[in-house]
């Protein structure tokens, strides 16, 4: 791999902020210092220091997908302010190699009192163009923008979609080479959506390098190569969309579960203690995953796919009837237990969620050490292709997908390869959904 083929550099990237808790804290800090230092007297500091960054290092190659996932305040808008050179950092250095254009907080390099037209105009000479080049793409811009009389009003009478949609026309329009996309898109209707995805897809086709950050995970799935997990200002992970959404999805449960006892993530598969700290004997539990999240209060001890006939499959003719079978070992009481079930395609999107809490069904409660066989029986009506499974064990749900406790969650714990039925018609998209259909020759 060359040099060449490099469009991003983070190399040890630190930002530290200082946070004064009243006004004259920062007049001291700046006069002070001054007095103190050809003094020789000992240097005080009369702010906090808030690391947003820590030691950061990313390499994003040309014509890479890189998203960008982490809880608030892990440091990714920084991080981008950095990258793009609306901020300097503490220590550590970034190299960009090509155009960037950027669509970061709603309005950034806008001016409220301009119009529509008047900030492209604007924002296509910060970058260099003359007003003869602008103009040749301005009816692009106004045309994708789609929001009428409106492009020549104000832009602080416009709404906060009518803001993203004249931001990203002009973030597109002028040929990037590096787009950096911020969470703006989530105020966007699903119609704008729609045209900004098709429109990135375009991008992405002519060989321009993304780095894309939000909070949505199948989006990140779908539009990304690679992916980076942020966390309190630092690296955690960077591996397959896949697997970071996982691992992000993990540190959300940690955050929102109210158990007793502290929530793993894992992308080993490590022996669970028992209730007196000792591991289990090998072969007693199910280690096939790739990402667990557990409090260790319940463990998979047998996984199996059925098909009608109550034989395990690997392979499954799609429009065919699937139960999906597992045991659960509970290491603790449940009082209000519910067991789930996610299938996903190749890339990790989720395509179904369940629930026996979702679908009403009521369990009662478990004893410690107890086993539970639960059974997800359907007509798995996917196209062809392969797909995963997990696994979800929760206590108290208050929501049809939210619970108090996440004792267990196991992604990809088995997979299936799912051959189109001979006897069926084609059919495009994921599902079928059985349609009837009619056609009549009118006279």
């Amino acid at each position: 791999m060359s040099f060449d083929d490099v469009a991003i550099e983070v190399r040890g990237v630190s930002k530290r902020f200082e946070i004064y808790d009243r006004p004259r804290d920062q007049l001291k800090q700046l006069l002070f210092q001054r007095i103190r230092r050809p003094l020789g007297m000992e240097q005080r500091q009369y702010f906090r220091e808030f690391w947003a960054l820590r030691d950061v290092n990313l390499q994003i190659q040309r014509g890479e997908s890189y998203g960008i996932v982490g809880l608030n305040g892990s440091g990714k808008s920084t991080l981008l302010q950095i990258i793009t050179g609306t901020l300097h950092p503490t220590s550590g250095s970034v190299g960009t190699f090509g155009r960037i254009s950027a669509l970061l907080e709603l309005g950034a390099g806008f001016n409220p009192d301009f119009s529509g037209r008047e900030n492209v105009y604007m924002s296509g000479a910060l970058l260099g163009l003359s007003n003869q080049q602008i103009g040749g793409k301005i009816g692009e811009i106004e045309s994708f923008a789609d929001i009428g009389a409106h492009f020549d009003q104000p832009l602080s009478t416009y709404s906060s979609g009518m803001q993203v949609r004249v931001a990203f026309a002009v973030a597109t329009a002028f040929e990037p080479e590096i787009l950096i996309v911020d969470e703006a898109l989530a105020v966007g209707d699903a119609y704008f959506q729609q045209k900004c995805f098709h429109r990135i897809e375009q991008f992405k086709s002519r060989g321009g390098t993304l780095l894309f950050v939000s909070h949505d995970a199948n989006t990140v799935k779908q539009l990304c190569d690679r992916a980076v997990l942020l966390n309190h200002g630092e690296v955690v992970s960077i591996g397959t969309p896949r697997e970071i959404i996982d691992l992000y999805e993990g540190l959300v449960a940690r955050l929102t579960d109210l158990g007793d006892r502290p929530i793993s993530v894992s992308q080993a598969a490590t022996p669970t203690p028992d209730i007196n700290g000792c591991h289990p004997e090998s072969g007693k539990r199910w280690t096939k995953a790739t990402t667990v999240t557990t409090n260790h209060d319940a463990e998979l001890v047998d996984f199996k796919l059925l098909d009608k006939d109550e034989k395990p499959v690997v392979h499954l003719e799609s429009e065919s009837n699937l139960t999906v079978q597992y045991r659960i070992r509970m290491r603790k009481h449940f009082d209000r237990p519910a067991f789930g079930l996610i299938i996903r395609d190749r890339f990790g999107r989720s395509l179904f969620e369940t629930s026996t809490y979702a679908m009403r069904h009521d369990v009662p409660a478990i004893a410690t050490m107890q086993e539970v066989l639960v059974r997800f029986t359907m007509n798995f009506n996917l196209r062809a292709g392969q797909y995963s499974f997990s696994v979800g064990v929760a206590n108290r749900g208050y929501s049809r997908s939210d619970f108090e406790e996440y004792s267990l969650l196991m992604h990809d714990v088995e997979q299936i390869q799912v051959l189109e039925a001979a006897d069926k018609f084609f059919y495009g998209g994921v599902f079928n959904m059985h349609p009837n259909v009619s056609t009549a020759v009118m006279e």
